[in-house]
C-alpha cells in the first residue's frame, strides 16, 4: 500500500474509530452483547453499526474499505459476520507513512 493510500483510508474518522475500536473490543464494546467472546471471532458487524450510528449500508461500506485493504479479517458465523484486525498489515501501513513522512 502506497503511503497515499493509506493517508487517504485514515482520512475517514469512522474508519479510524473502527480500527481503535477493534483494538480493544472489550473496552470498546463494553455493555454491548453478542453470541460469541471477541476473542473467538471479532465484533459482530451489526455492534459496529450500532456504535458508530451508521446505516447498514454506509457499515458495510466502512468495513469493505478497510477489508479490502487488509486492514481487518472478516469471519462468516452462520449470517452474522464478525470483524477483527489484521496486525500484521496495521504495522506494515505504520511502517510506509511512517517512512513516507521521514522523507518529506
Amino acid at each position: 500500500m502506497s503511503a497515499e493510500n493509506a493517508i487517504k483510508l485514515l482520512s475517514n474518522p469512522t474508519r479510524v474509530a473502527v480500527l481503535k475500536w477493534l483494538k480493544n473490543p472489550e473496552e470498546a464494546f463494553a455493555g454491548y452483547s453478542q453470541l460469541y467472546p471477541f476473542e473467538q471471532y471479532g465484533v459482530c458487524a451489526s455492534l459496529i453499526q450500532d456504535k458508530a450510528g451508521l446505516s447498514q449500508p454506509a457499515t458495510s461500506l466502512c468495513l469493505k474499505v478497510l477489508y479490502d485493504a487488509g486492514l481487518i479479517e472478516a469471519s462468516k458465523v452462520g449470517k452474522w459476520t464478525y470483524y477483527r484486525r489484521c496486525e500484521p498489515r496495521i504495522g506494515e501501513l505504520t511502517r510506509v507513512v511512517t517512512q513516507s513522512l521521514q522523507e518529506l
